[in-house]
């Protein structure tokens, strides 16, 4: 982090070249809807209808939500943060109609693909959502094969809320470095092209997954089944077949009583699983109810101190396959708690001059951070 002082011209220049450097070639768009705000647009719709495809848009944190859009050309939108407090970037529902679309540091209500009255004929290649919240996350729209909806999707560093569908037309689907925090984590119905590694999933007294594709084995590795229950906690496989490698179990209140087992047809094959084993995560609080360690909803807006990152000594580590890490931090991803999304500096004005002359300059200081 670096803190400077400059006048009020220099650090307009400072900011645009921070914020600039990586999109020469697209326009950047910024919306804020806090009072005072003079932004020309401030709802996420009206961006989007302004914008050229390749823009940017910026979404300035706000207590209030700038509403719901409907993606029909290819942009990238950007927020501050899904979860730092008073710094949150909310949006309601999205829809992607369209390819090359880019979705960083975003608290979303829902997101999900949908054909009807999309300018382009889908597929709908290249979805990346970085550094998210989402409550409801749903990719594909249920269609039967060969019929593909979207394709080449990424979800990283998120923080998903409910339950999550990979239906048979989505097709190259990556869940990796994401925190799942709900008893029903994954609905999936195309294993074929589907990985889901390298996640935490959080739970209490059972978690539930689907297999809905009745020719197909469902496949999870480097993963790692978190909970706080003072009972034993099961980890269902319900309706298909799950092949488990490499994954981890801890349960904070009992840390002998966490069990796999298959219910309703669901069946799994298991290997090298570190069971009833403590991840050592640098500093988790399991008296939190909202710590990642703790027995209620997952808020890391509540608990800022926690550092999911691995002590040394944690048999996570090398845990994985081949050797490899766990969990959040796999291959190097620098895994962020409250949603800073990577790449893009955060500025934050500490103090600046209450009345000048005029014509004087203004004297702020700043924080800048890259993350």
């Amino acid at each position: 982090m670096k803190t400077f002082t400059k006048t009020f011209k220099n650090v307009l220049m400072a900011c645009f070249m921070l914020a600039s450097t990586n999109f020469l070639a697209q326009t950047i768009i910024t919306i804020d809807n806090n009072s005072g705000s003079t932004t020309t647009h401030q709802t996420i719709q009206a961006a989007h209808d302004a914008a050229s495809a390749g823009d940017i848009i910026y979404v300035q944190p706000s207590g209030t939500s700038y509403g719901a859009v409907t993606i029909d050309k290819e942009l990238t939108i950007v927020g501050r943060s899904h979860s730092e407090p008073s710094k949150i970037s909310l949006l309601d529902g999205v829809i992607i109609r369209s390819s090359n679309v880019t979705l960083k540091g975003l608290k979303l209500s829902s997101l999900y693909p949908q054909s009807s009255g999309a300018l382009v004929a889908p597929p709908f290649v290249g979805l990346t959502v970085y550094e998210c919240n989402v409550s409801s996350l749903q990719l594909g729209e249920g269609q039967a094969a060969p019929i593909v909806s979207i394709d080449d999707v990424k979800v990283r560093g998120c923080i998903l809320k409910s339950v999550n569908y990979i239906y048979e037309d989505a097709t190259n689907v990556l869940f990796s470095n994401n925190i799942f925090d709900s008893p029903t984590p994954l609905y999936i119905y195309n294993t074929t092209s589907s990985v889901i590694a390298n996640n935490v999933f959080r739970f209490q007294s059972s978690l539930t997954f689907r297999n809905n594709n009745p020719s197909g084995t469902a496949i999870l590795y480097n993963n790692m089944f978190i909970s706080n229950y003072g009972g034993e906690s099961v980890i269902n496989f319900r309706s298909g077949d799950f092949n488990l490698s490499n994954n981890l179990i801890y349960n904070y209140a009992d840390t002998f009583n966490t069990v796999f087992a298959n219910v309703s047809g669901g069946t799994h094959l298991e290997s090298n699983t570190l069971a009833n084993t403590d991840p050592l995560f640098t500093n988790v609080d399991s008296t939190v109810s909202t710590s990642l360690a703790g027995t209620g909803a997952y808020n890391p807006t509540i608990r800022l101190e926690e550092d999911l990152t691995l002590q040394a000594g944690s048999p996570a580590l090398t845990g994985g396959g081949g050797g490899s890490e766990m969990g959040l931090y796999n291959n190097g991803f620098l895994y962020n708690t409250i949603g800073n999304p990577k790449g893009i500096p955060t500025l934050d004005v500490i103090s600046y001059d209450g009345a000048v002359p005029k014509n004087g300059n203004i004297n702020v200081t700043i924080n800048a951070k890259a993350h």
